[in-house]
């Protein structure tokens, strides 16, 4: 999805506030429900719409954008709200793609008293590129964090579109060239590769995909998706998956989305799981410092780096493979003087099994004199440290 500028502004007799750009993700909107008996401050009305009028109401109410349009919603507050910050967060599913904010007190600066009137706070966004069409966008809104509600909005196909639709789709041990299944099955062995295969017809700009879970959660190493330029019927495709170290023993899913609503959701089993499936326990031998070799690899080990390396290089031994998953490796300044501590940069480590984790850190002109640390972290707990020095 493209980059969007998301501005936000309120208004009260004539007060209108300075645009506040924010870099974000693009979305899109829909028209919500009016709220009624609202107390002060409380929502009377979130409205997608075309435009704004000059006191940031609604103009041309929108029922849906299409894809690179700009994006408004309208927000209606009960009287005038003394205090709190009007939040906006636009979500792709459960991906935030922008934020703006408002601060009413700004918005009804110099109000003495008001017979009945409104606040309108406005948030505008504007894709630099065309956004996946579908329902699946919304908006949460909240005023000085209390939640005002959470508005739905959907992407209009392009004009031109034909309708997408399922037409058929099987879970099988392979697929042959043409994307057809092969030895079609519910029932896989632990280190099996998963295959779902079908047909569909999709429109220009719908987009499919496969997600799959693992004993009921979401492995998101296995999403895979991918977008029609055309319009084109009967399209045969094929998605597949493993996960690191294979599967557990149990029942399984894959979930297949046509614009990101679910067409399809197929079971299938694994009675004997693979050895390393699930195993994540990591038994640490050993960890060493080494100096880059010149061609970006590990060279001499050293126990600690001068200011001339650019190329730091850390390692874990493990007593036992193990499957490597859910790790990260945090570079860490602790004590440098000038400079507050602070973390460097982290490094996702890619699942699979394996019995040693390799970290590498680029400075473009080396490191300060002082005391470092890189930690070994495992779903967010560290697990080990290795501190050294530049000197």
């Amino acid at each position: 999805m493209g980059l969007a500028l998301a501005r936000a502004c309120g208004w009260m007799r004539g007060m209108k506030l300075s645009l506040i750009p924010l870099c974000v993700l693009g979305l899109n909107l829909t028209c919500a429900p009016v709220m009624t008996r609202a107390a002060e401050g409380d929502l009377k009305k979130a409205t997608y719409c075309h435009g704004f009028k000059e006191d940031q109401s609604p103009k041309d109410v929108a029922e849906f954008f299409n894809q690179g349009e700009p994006v408004f919603l309208s927000i209606q507050l009960k009287g005038r709200p003394k205090a709190g910050v009007v939040r906006a967060e636009f979500m792709f599913r459960d991906d935030q793609i922008a934020e703006a904010e408002v601060d009413v007190a700004t918005v009804n600066e110099g109000v003495i008293f008001s017979f009945g009137e409104d606040t309108f706070v406005g948030f505008d966004i504007q894709p630099k590129q065309a956004l996946p069409v579908g329902a699946c966008y919304r908006t949460k809104v909240t005023l000085g964090g209390k939640p005002l509600g959470e508005f739905p909005f959907r992407i209009a196909p392009p004009k031109g579109a034909t309708p997408s639709k399922l037409l058929k789709a099987a879970l099988a041990k392979g697929a042959d060239e043409d994307h057809k299944p092969v030895n079609e099955t519910h029932e896989f062995d632990g280190m099996d590769k998963v295959f779902l295969a079908g047909t569909a017809d999709l429109g220009l700009a719908s987009w499919l995909e496969a997600t799959w879970l693992v004993n009921g959660k979401v492995d998101d190493a296995g999403t895979r998706s991918f977008t029609l330029k055309e319009n084109k019927e009967k399209v045969p495709f094929h998605f597949d998956f493993i996960p690191a170290g294979g599967w557990p023993a149990g029942t399984h899913e894959v979930s297949l989305q046509i614009d990101g609503q679910e067409v399809v959701r197929e079971k299938f089993t694994v009675k004997a799981g693979a050895p390393m499936a699930g195993a994540t326990k990591l038994t640490i031998d050993s960890s060493q410092l080494f100096r880059d070799d010149g061609k970006g690899e590990a060279g001499k080990e050293v126990k600690y780096f001068t200011t001339d390396d650019t190329e730091l290089h850390a390692r874990w031994k493990l007593k036992e493979a193990a499957l490597v998953k859910g790790v990260q490796l945090v570079w860490r300044l602790l004590e440098v003087e000038g400079e507050k501590g602070q973390v460097l940069a982290t490094a996702d480590v890619e699942a699979g099994v394996d019995d040693e984790i390799d970290s590498s850190l680029t400075v473009k002109d080396g490191l300060p004199p002082g005391k470092y640390r890189v930690d070994l972290v495992q779903d967010g707990k560290v697990l080990d440290s290795k501190p050294f020095a530049v000197k």
